[in-house]
């Protein structure tokens, strides 16, 4: 049967493979960090989807990817710096490592207004209808604050109902108030604090509570999930760089 033979010169290879080696390692290291820093993103927003009741978008956006380059060869995944009103970190990092959560926007104008103590936070109340995220809507938030004189301390800006404004409401019948015992509203000793929503001459719906400091459980395994993918992805991604930067320029054995 007729025969057929392959040769390789490998004085010519080595040498080949070396001058490869010494241009094309730093572009196959930074493939393979860029890419494995990719499946770790993508890796952490599949977690948040699992971990997270109806993430929204801007959860789900709130990483960034460092590529690496052949001069500078590390990548990084990190929390964005501007997230809406607070770096994404300080939003989601009570998440990651467990603990109290940061204050937000509208908590610190009701800590300003006198409403809130600095270690309170406002929690929706039962009575109060949530968006598809669970969120109490902005737009309500900005009512809520306008009619309790809080809106304005915050943003520098006439926001706050007038008295003009909050007298034309009947009896005080559709206006949200603060009720606390020991605090700007007058409550009786038995009722929570909190912003209600007068929806009668007697009915008084919570919309918004005060309560102290909500200690959260590590929800989000992010280091966890990062340390995984690279195990599991920088090798193949380092045969996917090779393949492309080096075999192929390797000479075909004949």
């Amino acid at each position: 049967m007729p025969s057929v033979h392959y040769r390789v010169e490998m004085g010519d290879l080595m040498r080949q493979i070396q001058q490869l080696a010494a241009e094309d390692a730093p572009i196959v290291t930074a493939y393979a960090l860029t890419k494995t820093g990719q499946d770790i993103k993508a890796a952490e927003v599949e977690r948040m989807r699992e971990v997270f009741d109806r993430p929204t978008r801007f959860t789900l956006n709130s990483l960034y990817l460092k590529p690496a380059t052949k001069r500078d060869l590390v990548a990084e995944v990190f929390f964005k710096e501007g997230f809406g009103s607070i770096p994404a970190w300080r939003y989601l990092g009570p998440q990651v490592e467990g603990g109290a959560r940061v204050h937000k926007s509208h908590e610190k104008r009701l800590i300003a207004a006198g409403h809130m103590k600095p270690d309170e936070f406002a929690v929706p109340g039962k009575g109060v209808k949530l968006d598809a995220f669970g969120n109490i809507p902005g737009s309500m938030i900005e009512r809520i604050l306008s009619q309790v004189q809080a809106a304005e301390i915050y943003s520098g800006v006439k926001a706050n109902a007038t008295a003009a404004s909050l007298k034309r409401k009947k009896k005080n019948v559709g206006r949200y108030f603060v009720l606390r015992p020991d605090g700007t509203g007058r409550a009786g000793r038995n009722v929570a604090p909190g912003i209600y929503w007068r929806q009668g001459l007697r009915d008084m719906v919570p919309v918004i509570m005060f309560v102290k400091a909500p200690k959260y459980q590590k929800r989000f395994p992010f280091f966890d999930t990062a340390k995984a993918t690279f195990d599991a992805r920088l090798l193949p991604n380092a045969q996917a760089g090779f393949e492309r930067f080096v075999a192929s320029k390797l000479p075909r054995a004949a």
